[in-house]
């Protein structure tokens, strides 16, 4: 995908990721109406949420210095230092 000024770009690497996470998902609540085991539902359920949570950290590392950089013309209020900080917060709450 082409970047825009203002937006992040995402690789095939993050999209390929959240499909899999989707797939993953989908196996879950067919393993619901399957009527599964609770512990096999739990685990499927724990693999979604770290799947998710490596795809957070890649569109967040992959993507940190655009968004600092890009805050910089949106926020020409913000110091350097704030901006970093910005970002920390959003590693932050991706946990």
């Amino acid at each position: 995908m082409e970047g825009r000024q203002g937006l992040m770009e995402y690789n095939a690497k993050i999209v390929n990721r959240l499909k899999r996470s989707k797939g993953q998902l989908e196996g879950v609540l067919n393993m619901i109406d399957d009527e599964k085991d609770c512990a096999e539902i739990v685990t499927q359920l724990t693999a979604v949420r770290s799947s998710l949570d490596r795809a957070i950290g890649l569109i967040v590392a992959e993507n940190l210095l655009d968004c600092i950089q890009n805050n910089k013309n949106e926020n020409e209020d913000f110091t350097e230092d704030e901006r970093i900080q910005q970002a920390i917060k959003l590693l932050m709450k991706s946990r």
